[in-house]
């Protein structure tokens, strides 16, 4: 037979996975400061805080209700997903740090002066209304809004790039893999269904050479997540 009669094989294809973008600490310490300067900015600044201190999604988020974070007239130091808001429709837990509780109850609090709905079933995240699209005062933040709100902090805050909201969960996740070397803690916290997904965390960030010394959770096979002492993004 010639070889010129010979079919090509056919390219053999690989899945990979690029590197996911997170911000660095230093980014996020300026995220923070910047939405965490007003007052009216406390809705901000809770959202882009729980988003970078426990990985929620940013559909997660917008679909928090204020019976989910509040706990009598506190707020609760592991929240409950419920399992219609999450993806792949699982139950889930988070842990709310110190430091992110007393941020959220300040959001609580303001919530309350400006008269929004307080009952459990009550959006946490609200609209302030006049945003276009047909945005109404006290209704759900939507996912674009929050997307849009972050794209606006990062101009604020002077970043020289710009990410997506997903990027917030990755930094999440690389820093609690960066301070743990615990992929199965990442699995745990982020709630993948596989090890396969998490192990995108293993590749190096734009962190991985500072040394910040703290992490937001810790497990044990026993209690599950529990906070540490030690507060996330100082």
């Amino acid at each position: 037979m010639r070889l010129s009669r010979l079919a090509p094989k056919p390219p053999v294809r690989t899945t990979t996975r690029s590197t996911p973008k997170t911000l660095t600490d230093q980014e996020v310490r300026e995220l923070l400061a910047a939405t965490g300067r007003a007052e009216r900015d406390l809705r901000d600044h809770a959202l882009l805080l729980l988003a970078v201190s426990t990985g929620l999604r940013v559909s997660e988020l917008v679909a928090l209700n204020v019976g989910d974070i509040r706990n009598g007239k506190g707020v609760r130091s592991v929240v409950t997903l419920r399992p219609e808001t999450t993806k792949g429709k699982k139950e889930g837990e988070i842990v709310l740090p110190e430091k992110v509780r007393r941020r959220v109850a300040a959001l609580l609090a303001w919530k309350e002066r400006r008269g929004e709905a307080a009952d459990d079933d009550a959006p946490f995240f609200c609209s302030r209304g006049g945003g276009g699209a047909g945005a109404t005062k006290g209704a759900r933040l939507s996912v674009r809004t929050a997307q849009r709100i972050f794209g606006i902090w990062q101009e604020r805050a002077g970043f020289e790039r710009r990410m997506n909201f997903h990027a917030l969960r990755h930094s999440f996740a690389t820093r609690l893999l960066r301070e743990t070397k615990n992929l199965r803690l990442v699995q745990i916290a982020c709630r993948h269904s596989s090890p396969a997904v998490t192990a995108i965390y293993t590749h190096p960030s734009r962190q991985e050479r500072v040394d910040v010394g703290y992490v937001a959770l810790s497990y044990d096979g026993r209690n599950g997540l529990r906070p540490l002492s030690k507060e996330p993004w100082g």
